[in-house]
């Protein structure tokens, strides 16, 4: 054999591996995107709308359970507000009579 058989059969050997080096990759973004698109139709179909139903039952159930922790200690808080104002109002106004 000479020098230029060895020449082709190098550069036959080097376009198989480049091909095969080339395959494998190729190969794993195919089903990858396969995959993806698979996903997003799913996402669209099922997905989703399901994880929206579940996210609205989350806030009217967590809606009403903090409305009925709020408003008492809301009440309470008002109350206790209208009491300090009403007592600190009546104290001030003895006081500003003896003034004039």
């Amino acid at each position: 054999m000479t020098l230029a058989n060895w020449r082709d059969i190098s550069l036959i050997l080097l376009a198989v591996e480049a091909i095969i080096l080339a395959l494998i990759p190729g190969l794993i973004f195919y089903f990858l995107w396969k995959g993806f698109r698979t996903a997003t139709s799913w996402l669209r179909m099922i997905g989703l709308p399901e994880g929206q139903r579940y996210s609205r039952m989350m806030k009217e159930v967590t809606q009403r359970y903090s409305k009925k922790v709020v408003r008492p200690v809301a009440k309470i808080e008002t109350t206790l507000t209208q009491t300090s104002q009403t007592l600190n109002s009546v104290a001030t106004i003895p006081k500003q009579r003896t003034r004039r």
